[in-house]
């Protein structure tokens, strides 16, 4: 082995490094500064006092422990260098970093449930970035990942299908807020706000939007601000006088839900409003969505779609009265992790959230599917 001082290389080749596992093709006797690819997890890495260290381009600092899986930048084929620590299962845990610095943390609360009758879309999780969250060597951090709302049907309590907040240290993004139903469940707030229901004069609302209140015009749950928006208003009776019961959509992290139509000929229905796009994994995905709402009688053969990131699909009863009936089904929103969120298929049962993506799911004629469970990831 020849040993180089001060040595510079004059090509424009490569140098080709020490390459092999980190169990039995490490030097038995290491020393500081030694440099070698580690195939295990396809990161250089090199040896200081306290150890093998990944060389990440973004904190220098060994590698921290905790969540349900670790990527690396090959395993993860994403653009960007780093680790990251992915926390899914619901319940507590923690992180702790084997460096003093800064982390990249992204936490999402669990998404609600659609209402269960009629019912507005659900509404999703709060949604909390932070690029530079500061951490210490050695010191725990505590981690909760958030339920989904629980599912819904027919005289349903509203606390039961909200989502559950999820927590990182200081942070706590806040569960998303049930969506309403006509006999009687207001949309609820949070994170994002629940849709509204169509419930008679009101019931089920958290207020009125406008003077008609005999069209039994309903107010959707609001957002936390910073998390995310609040749902759409639902209405009962249109403009022309048809009883259409249709309920908003739940709010997303990217925007509010979509109030159903006061008027026939406005072709609008209570989406899901979006969620929010965000690249720490390494490449574009969009998160907490929004469920569609119900609709009873609607003037398309396509009901309420979930919001992109994960929110999933509202019911229709039937396509008319001004099309032929059958217009059942929607589509859940994509570009989320995993999978997106459900379709629609049935005129009685609405479309389930993305896992692991603070989604709400679809409002229902009678059954609405569990709220999407939240997430936690931390990058560096």
């Amino acid at each position: 082995m020849a040993t180089l001082k001060s040595t510079t290389i004059n090509d424009t080749g490569y140098i080709l490094l020490a390459t092999g596992n980190q169990t039995t093709d490490r030097p038995s006797a290491p020393t500081a500064g030694m440099l070698r690819l580690n195939t295990d997890n396809n990161l250089l890495e090199f040896y200081s006092n306290n150890g093998w260290r990944p060389v990440t381009g973004v904190s220098a600092g060994d590698l921290g422990t905790g969540g349900d899986s670790i990527l690396y930048a090959g395993s993860n084929v994403g653009r960007r260098e780093g680790i990251v620590h992915m926390f899914t299962t619901v319940g507590n845990a923690t992180f702790t970093p084997a460096f003093s610095g800064s982390v990249e943390v992204m936490v999402i609360g669990g998404g609600a449930s659609g209402g269960g009758h009629l019912g507005g879309g659900g509404g999703a999780g709060g949604f909390v970035y932070n690029r530079s969250y500061p951490v210490t060597a050695n010191q725990s951090i505590g981690v909760t990942v958030g339920d989904g709302g629980a599912a819904s049907t027919y005289g349903q309590s509203p606390p039961l299908y909200s989502g559950n907040n999820s927590v990182f240290g200081s942070i706590t993004a806040t569960g998303g807020g049930g969506g309403g139903s006509w006999n009687g469940n207001a949309a609820r707030p949070g994170g994002s706000g629940g849709g509204a229901c169509t419930g008679s004069n009101g019931a089920g609302s958290n207020g009125h939007t406008g003077p008609n209140n005999n069209r039994n015009t309903n107010m959707g749950g609001q957002g936390v601000s910073g998390q995310g928006f609040p749902g759409g208003s639902g209405i009962r009776y249109n403009r022309q006088g048809d009883d259409s019961h249709k309920a908003g959509g739940g709010g997303g992290a990217g925007g509010p839900g979509f109030s159903s139509e006061d008027d026939c000929h406005e072709g609008r229905m209570g989406h899901g409003g979006p969620g929010v796009a965000s690249e720490i994994l390494g490449y574009t995905l969009y998160w907490a969505g929004g469920g569609g709402g119900a609709c009873h009688l609607g003037n398309t053969q396509t009901a309420s779609c979930g919001g992109i990131g994960g929110g999933g699909a509202g019911t229709m009863n039937h396509g008319g009265p001004r099309l032929p009936s059958g217009g059942k089904y929607a589509v859940g929103g994509g570009f989320a992790l995993n999978n997106g969120g459900d379709n629609s298929t049935s005129g009685y049962e609405g479309g389930a959230a993305g896992a692991n993506t603070g989604s709400g799911s679809g409002g229902a004629y009678g059954s609405a599917k569990k709220g999407g469970t939240g997430i936690v990831i931390v990058r560096y």
